[in-house]
């Protein structure tokens, strides 16, 4: 199970995980994601991988969090207890600034919901605007944890590269440097 009940995402808010269900492929689980004040954050199913099939994630989401300057912290939870190479799908139907822009063809990293994304770690990005043919729920961006130090700088890079958006240049290389100070492992954010 991914652990992310209890996490604070600050002094006083927390997360919490409630009906947590199997469903009918065993590595798969849905459970739905609040805050200790009750407010709705995701309805989430997790993927634990089988054989080459990596964990994955997918979040129906509800962006709460931005406006509590609380999201990356959010993303950053998921990035640490997500393994190395898996996906993170965050749903953002709910979010008309992304859809907004991702219909006028801007970089998935350069949204609001990207951009914390990208952020939080994550460094390769698509968007699911019509999921698998529309049988696979709500558009969606699928951000992946990389799976290796080398991984994670060549993909920021080539980020660097498609992006417009100067702030958004200047948080890639703030994570390539982070990466690199890293010693060949991971980020693993300290949540404050």
């Amino acid at each position: 199970m991914l652990e992310l009940d209890n996490l604070y995402l600050s002094k006083q808010l927390k997360l919490v995980v409630k009906d947590v269900k199997n469903t009918y492929i065993r590595e798969l689980i849905s459970f739905t994601l609040f805050l200790n004040t009750g407010e709705l954050i995701a309805r989430c199913s997790y993927f634990r991988g089988r054989g080459d099939y990596t964990p994955w994630l997918e979040m129906d989401y509800n962006p709460i969090l931005r406006n509590k300057g609380l999201e990356v912290n959010l993303f950053k939870i998921i990035y640490n207890v997500l393994e190395p190479n898996s996906k993170l799908f965050v749903t953002y139907i709910r979010d008309i600034q992304t859809i907004t822009m991702l219909y006028k063809g801007v970089h998935p990293a350069e949204t609001p919901l990207g951009f914390s994304l990208l952020s939080a770690g994550f460094t390769w990005f698509k968007n699911w605007y019509f999921p698998e043919g529309g049988n696979e729920g709500f558009p969606k961006l699928q951000g992946n944890k990389p799976l290796s130090m080398v991984d994670a700088i060549r993909q920021l890079e080539e980020i660097k590269k498609e992006v417009k958006n100067d702030l958004v240049k200047i948080k890639v290389d703030e994570l390539i440097d982070n990466y690199r100070k890293s010693g060949n492992r991971l980020i693993h954010w300290e949540i404050t």
